[in-house]
């Protein structure tokens, strides 16, 4: 079938197209708004400032970058088991930390936090069966808690001669199928035995298998893949394969016919965890929010919505694929991307093989590919991810003979510059340690924050390694928490829902990056589907909106006229990850709802640019639907304009080429307008009428509306990312995160010229801020030239952070004394609110006496895991803010060891 008339994008053909060059007017009488700016489509993007790789696989089969393959692991992060094993085996690794000696974004290409990329193999009795149609994937379940719990038995405890291993016994949760028709589940217990834990030299000398024990089987449907089990060894998440399926909800009787495929599965109270004859109901994932058994995982705490916050019903499919929950429960990932690069229009992506006969390769049209979250950190709402863990939308091959290379931009003299498209999906590589899929996502979290190597590196507050089985990244979530956010576009597309004519899911996603897709049917065995992509029809796009409030009414999207513009298929174009190409005549346009009560707050509005136009014209960037805007002189003048009329001028600081960031703190009640240039205070204006209003109407990012005399205006000609609203403004140190920095002071020559482009005031400013004498000189640290050039952890000497004194000034958390009271904190209260549902209300925030740090249940993002067990080695974790852990080595008792004396500050 084809997308119902309702429910497709305004669509274009391209036999209809016609460019067009228009000329602009000049300014009324009065302040002139600027020189002539042609207004001609320019045909393909330039190269983008970073030119990062995105193909993740060199000529060699081995890795471009540092990788952290994307497994299964115990909670403590340690033993790791591939999800999809051989035909008949498991697969298991270990992680070991204390190899690292920097941090796992910025070490060197390769999968060093492995303690040996060749895995240790065990056959599986249930899969070595004859006649099996499909062993499926696994998963480890182990219900070892942050907190004790009546009966637990933690991993790992002490074993072997002198007890001097760690051992691990958990069970391991496959699905293995004999025909189409159904899966059956299966529980094994398995112990793995390490050597030297906890040290440079830990591996695996022993696996031992139980006797596996028969689960429900699952019917319609050969497998329950990308398997995970939450913490506590209750919650069973998976897919079945999007066949349809009848499914009668509990709380209403209704009975439902979907091709579904996300699903779970949550223990009866009387089960104990990890109990593969228990889990027996199966449900659609959008049921958890309405499931009474489900109130205490984060991930049920709101309805799902789409990415454009239309509400997915109780017991519609999710409309994605490949899932993985994470061990709280508390979010729900996906996938939602389809295509593969052969179906792609030649004429739109000229494309050669790397290696002559990459051509003969076909791939299946699925779609694994485009990670999206929801649940607790988003309100619900899927957010599509930009990170390198998406680094192409397209199936392509991992291995580097399925390589190709794809003519994506054009440089200032009209020749091509081609990208490496490569590691989409299938045709696997041999490179080490590799999981053998590369669409299966998994993250450590916070496991190993413990070592200092393992921490993240963004300075942002909530951020994850994440890795699917070809990329590892950093992924920030604080934007989709704040609740007060109101646009936060990351240029990634738009994915929603094909609905049927009864507005029912249909389990098919619809990725809106512009292309038109005849949809047929439903292959009913996998998440497959007939799409048919139509070169001759351009659709819209839709630039996602990331900002997941339930405060009030958001723009649902930001529109790209049909063929004016493109999302780019590989991570490329942005400051990090994906950017979007304003070629001077297109636009961003956010249709800004009506409200029920006016949003009379302070504002933050932020972007990164690269402008690439030296003609002198003035060009339009930003027009607000109160009819002001921001304009730019190439890259030289920024103005405020309001009727036509430039009411301020800022000359900018010098910059030639590559990324600058602008940011506005927006200020009693619009009309005291901070200038942030690369995140750090540069003009103040202060005017007598509102600039930047936000009325029912357009908001455009490029191009802006015609002039009075009925003439075109040209927009910004080069790239943007990272466009964000947020009703209420920031703090120093927040506001050059934005800027992808850290606010430091300064000692001596270091970054001197950084701060000297900055007025005075500016620096009076942040002295005020975190209580030091005036006359110090401050810097928000940062290096556009590449990615993770200026982080946390490469701070210059003669440089000192002051993120925490800023966001955190009642801190730090000590361990010994109760946390502190943060419930004034603006910081935190831009994640939590009083309609925060559970850990994001503001009890979270609140002060609990006699309740010490390490016993209050309440543990930030980035804490590490509370207790430790088994073997200790002496100076395991190193002195630092806290005092480390015991020169000699230990045994943990049953109970386990706390280890927030040896981390934190006391």
């Amino acid at each position: 079938m084809t997308v119902p008339p309702l429910l497709r994008p305004r669509a274009r053909s391209r036999s209809l197209v016609l460019l067009v060059a228009l000329a602009s007017c000049s300014s009324p009488a009065g302040t002139p708004l600027g020189g002539p700016a042609p207004v001609a489509y320019a045909g393909k993007a330039q190269p983008p400032a970073i030119l990062r790789d995105v193909s993740m696989i060199d000529d060699d089969n081995q890795w471009n970058n540092p990788f952290v393959p994307g497994l299964r692991t115990t909670m403590d992060g340690r033993v790791a088991l591939r999800v999809q094993g051989g035909p008949s085996t498991l697969s298991f690794y270990l992680f070991r930390p204390e190899s690292l000696d920097e941090p796992i974004l910025t070490s060197p290409a390769g999968a060093h936090l492995l303690a040996d990329t060749t895995p240790v193999q065990v056959v599986l009795p249930p899969a070595a069966e004859p006649n099996l149609l499909r062993v499926g994937h696994h998963a480890i379940c182990d219900p070892t808690q942050e907190f004790p719990v009546d009966g637990e038995q933690p991993n790992p405890y002490a074993c072997g001669a002198d007890l001097a291993n760690d051992c691990y016994d958990i069970t391991v949760i496959s699905s293995i199928s004999q025909s189409f028709r159904a899966v059956r589940m299966w529980g094994t217990p398995v112990t793995v035995e390490v050597a030297s834990p906890k040290t440079r030299d830990a591996n695996i000398v022993r696996v031992e298998l139980g006797a596996s024990v028969q689960g429900v089987e699952i019917s319609l449907s050969p497998e329950f893949a990308e398997v995970a089990v939450t913490n506590d060894g209750r919650l069973l998440t998976g897919r079945v394969g999007g066949a349809a399926r009848y499914w009668t909800n509990p709380n209403t009787g209704e009975e439902l016919l979907r091709s579904y495929d996300l699903m779970y599965s949550v223990l009866p109270s009387g089960a104990d965890p990890c109990d593969i004859t228990a889990w027996t109901d199966f449900h659609p994932m959008s049921h958890a929010p309405f499931d009474p058994n489900m109130r205490h995982y984060g991930l049920a705490a709101y309805p799902f919505r789409d990415t454009e916050g239309r509400l997915i019903g109780d017991g519609e499919d999710m409309g994605g694929s490949y899932p993985w929950v994470d061990r709280e429960g508390s979010n729900m990932f996906m996938t939602g991307v389809p295509g593969y690069i052969t179906e792609q229009s030649e004429e739109d992506f000229p494309r050669r093989c790397v290696v002559e006969g990459c051509e003969q390769f076909t791939y299946a049209m699925d779609f694994d590919r485009g990670f999206l979250v929801a649940g607790l950190w988003t309100h619900g709402k899927l957010v599509h991810l930009d990170a390198r863990i998406n680094n192409v939308d397209w199936s392509v091959g991992s291995r580097p003979d399925a390589h190709y290379l794809v003519d994506l931009y054009e440089d200032e003299q009209g020749d091509p510059v081609a990208v490496r498209f490569g590691a989409g999906r299938g045709l696997g590589t041999s490179a080490p340690g590799y999981p053998g899929n590369e669409n299966i996502l998994d993250s450590l979290q916070n496991m190993l924050n413990h070592h200092p190597a393992a921490r993240p590196i963004t300075p942002r507050d909530v951020v994850w390694v994440m890795s699917s089985g070809v990329a590892t990244d950093e992924v920030v979530f604080d934007d989709f928490l704040d609740p007060r956010a109101f646009i936060v576009s990351n240029m990634q597309a738009s994915v929603t829902q094909l609905l049927d004519y009864r507005g029912f899911s249909t389990g098919v996603p619809v990725h809106w990056n512009g292309q038109h897709r005849d949809i047929g049917v439903n292959l009913g065995i996998s998440n497959q589907r007939s799409y048919r992509l139509d070169h001759m029809v351009d659709e819209d796009v839709h630039i996602q909106n990331a900002a997941t409030s339930l405060g009030f009414q958001v723009p649902p999207y930001g529109l790209v006229e049909a063929g004016t513009g493109r999302t780019e298929p590989v991570a490329l174009g942005g400051f990090y990850g994906r950017g979007f190409w304003l070629d001077g005549t297109n636009r961003i346009a956010y249709e800004v709802p009506a409200q029920a009560e006016p949003l009379e707050s302070d504002w933050y509005i932020g972007l990164f640019v690269d402008v690439r136009s030296a003609d002198g014209a003035t060009r339009s960037l930003l027009s607000f639907p109160d009819g002001s805007s921001v304009r730019l002189v190439d890259r030289d003048t920024l103005q405020y304009v309001r009727d036509e009329r430039v009411m301020h001028a800022v000359t900018l600081p010098e910059s030639s080429a590559g990324w600058v960031h602008l940011g506005w703190n927006v200020r009693d009640r619009n009309r005291e307008l901070t200038l942030l240039v690369d995140g750090f205070p540069f003009d103040r204006f202060d005017s007598g009428r509102p600039f930047f209003l936000l009325p029912e109407g357009t908001l455009a990012l490029g191009r802006g509306p015609d002039r009075l005399a009925g003439d075109a205006d040209a927009g910004v000609r080069g790239w943007v990312d990272d466009f964000k609203v947020l009703a209420h403004d920031v703090d120093l140190e927040i506001a050059c995160n934005h800027a992808g920095g850290t606010l430091v002071a300064l000692s001596g020559d270091t970054l001197a010229s950084t701060a000297a482009i900055y007025p005075e005031w500016a620096h009076a400013e942040v002295a005020q801020s975190v209580r030091r004498e005036a006359g110090g000189r401050y810097a928000c640290f940062h290096d556009y030239s590449a990615d993770n050039a200026a982080t946390l952890a490469n701070i210059p000497a003669g440089a000192e952070s002051l993120r925490n004194t800023i966001i955190f000034p009642e801190g730090p958390l000590r361990a010994g004394v109760p946390r502190p009271d943060s419930s004034d904190n603006a910081f935190c209260l831009s994640c939590h609110s009083s309609s925060g549902v559970g850990p994001m209300g503001l009890e979270a925030l609140a002060l609990h006496p006699g309740v010490n740090l390490e016993d209050d249940p309440r543990r930030q993002p980035h804490q590490p895991p509370r207790r430790v067990f088994g073997n200790i080695p002496g100076g395991w974790i190193p002195a630092g803010e806290g005092e480390g852990s015991p020169d000699e080595p230990m045994r943990a008792p049953p109970e386990g060891v706390l280890i927030d004396r040896w981390v934190l500050a006391h």
